[in-house]
């Protein structure tokens, strides 16, 4: 694999990102994604290792954790801590009035058909290795995951899917190619009765605004922009070739504004959703779209390799032009502000049970150290249930002293999973990492006090065929990490506690790298 394609990846901060004020860490390493794993502690050189949590007796009962350096938190699961979650009832014996799916960074490369792997795939020495074992599940890693999202839709009859961004690798689409795209990665993947009429949640991720390639044009080759203006009017057509499409299976596809609401009420039970959009954070976000350097790097032929580090100003960043990349990045940015400004007040006025922002990017795994606090403060100011992103191609859960949950969940099959180390630091703590490299979703279960979160895999009835889809044998279910995180209204720990059900060890596919 080149180094960049290892930067992309690993999803992880460069390190010019200083978290200094907020000491964090790396927690731990899983020997499932040793290469890639290793790429990103020496990404973010100035994290190190340290053991995983046990569970057990816990501190329910006080609302901030230990942030003491080294300190391994303990959480209780549900049966243990039921005489401490206050008036609430007891979280196991929760009826849903209302559930969703999750997914992250889903939409894969065409080509399939014809040999192409495209995104899907770990890359040795130019192309795929088909006696790999991971290859065997990556080919088709897409469409295996929208059977596994069917699985659980037959079982939940979930209400909304909620979608993290990249939903269009590598570029996303133009205002003449989006029809075609959304028919063969979007419509024929998930076509199956259980998730066809189901509305789809959308926000953009970095690749649906071009990635690090080239911008302009309306359909493959995009090629070098020759104004600012142009530009950034490029940036909306990639946006709005989203936005526009029509669904013909009950207008599914949603994707309103760059911040919007998604309000879901059913049986008594509210839940908001602030899809907001973040494409500005430093992990292969704003900075990487806007210094467009594959596009470059090929029009120069030089090594895509320098892209990983390229700066603005520098010949493969924009070319050298520097109104190019400040016209791109300053509207990047304002799309983000607003979202925040408007996110801010929209949440602080809310009489949801449940807020939750769907959105591409982590705080704290993908933000310099001021977008972090800032999000972190809203986060604590307005009261928010779950924070849920992708970018990052894996799955873990942390939680914040004030009670907002995290969990990155970025192995939608769209491109090949790849863990990254977990990212601590006083305000937020890891509670679990998927073990491996699975790709998988999350569902999502409401009741008037709880949340249910929990992490979907296949389970080890699956046969995945390579090339070969037509050898793919459709298995069951497995359920894996569970947790319940009480309503905004309750007067308990917002960090709620384990399911009694979850499953914090290896599961699903692929569980090691080779």
């Amino acid at each position: 694999m080149s180094s960049a394609l290892d930067l992309e990846s690993a999803q992880l901060l460069s390190p010019d990102q200083p978290r200094s004020r907020l000491s964090p860490k790396t927690k731990k390493v899983l020997a499932g994604g040793v290469g890639l794993a290793c790429l990103g502690v020496l990404a973010i050189g100035h994290f190190d290792a340290s053991s995983s949590p046990a569970l057990g007796a816990a501190t329910l009962a006080d609302d901030v954790l230990d942030t003491t350096p080294n300190t391994t938190v303990q959480l209780p699961n549900a049966t243990a801590a039921i005489d401490r979650i206050g008036s609430l009832p007891d979280p196991e014996a929760m009826t849903p009035a209302l559930t969703m799916l999750a997914l992250g960074d889903w939409g894969g490369t065409l080509g399939k058909e014809n040999g192409d792997p495209g995104s899907c795939c770990v890359i040795y020495n130019g192309w795929v290795n088909p006696n790999s074992y991971r290859f065997q599940i990556d080919y088709w890693a897409q469409n295996y995951v929208a059977e596994l999202m069917a699985l659980s839709a037959n079982e939940l009859a979930p209400s909304r899917i909620l979608s993290h961004g990249d939903n269009f690798y590598w570029v996303g689409v133009g205002l003449d190619n989006a029809k075609y795209r959304f028919e063969q990665s979007f419509e024929k993947v998930y076509n199956q009765p259980s998730l066809q009429y189901v509305p789809w949640i959308n926000v953009m991720g970095n690749h649906d605004i071009g990635g690090a390639n080239f911008i302009c044009g309306d359909s493959e080759p995009y090629y070098e922009c020759s104004s600012p203006s142009e530009l950034v009017d490029y940036l909306e057509h990639r946006y709005l070739a989203q936005s526009s499409y029509k669904s013909p299976y009950g207008d599914r596809w949603v994707l309103r504004d760059h911040y919007y609401v998604e309000r879901v009420e059913r049986n008594g039970v509210v839940v908001e959703i602030f899809n907001i959009d973040t494409n500005y954070a430093e992990g292969s976000g704003g900075k990487e779209v806007c210094c467009q350097c594959y596009g470059y790097a090929a029009k120069y032929n030089t090594n895509a390799g320098v892209c990983g580090n390229t700066e603005r100003g520098a010949p493969s960043c924009a070319g050298g032009s520097t109104e190019l990349y400040d016209a791109c990045i300053n509207r990047i940015n304002a799309w983000a502000d607003e979202g925040y400004t408007r996110a801010r007040a929209d949440i602080a006025a809310s009489d949801a049970d449940f807020t939750i922002i769907n959105t591409h990017y982590s705080p704290h795994y993908h933000m310099n150290n001021e977008k972090m606090l800032k999000w972190y403060d809203l986060c604590n100011a307005t009261n928010v249930t779950l924070w849920i992103n992708g970018h990052t191609h894996g799955f873990n859960h942390d939680i914040a002293t004030w009670g907002t949950h995290f969990i990155e969940n970025g192995g939608g099959g769209g491109y090949f999973t790849a863990n990254s180390p977990v990212i601590e630091n006083d305000l937020v703590k890891n509670q679990w990492l998927v073990e491996g490299q699975p790709y998988g979703i999350f569902e999502l279960s409401f009741s008037k006090d709880w949340l249910k979160a929990q992490f979907v895999t296949f389970d080890n009835d699956w046969v995945f065929g390579g090339f070969d889809y037509s050898k793919l044998k459709v298995g069951g279910i497995a359920r894996g990490h569970c947790w319940y995180i009480p309503s905004a209204h309750s007067d308990v720990p917002k960090r709620g506690v384990e399911c009694n059900s979850s499953v914090n060890g290896a599961i699903g596919a692929p569980l090691w790298w080779s």
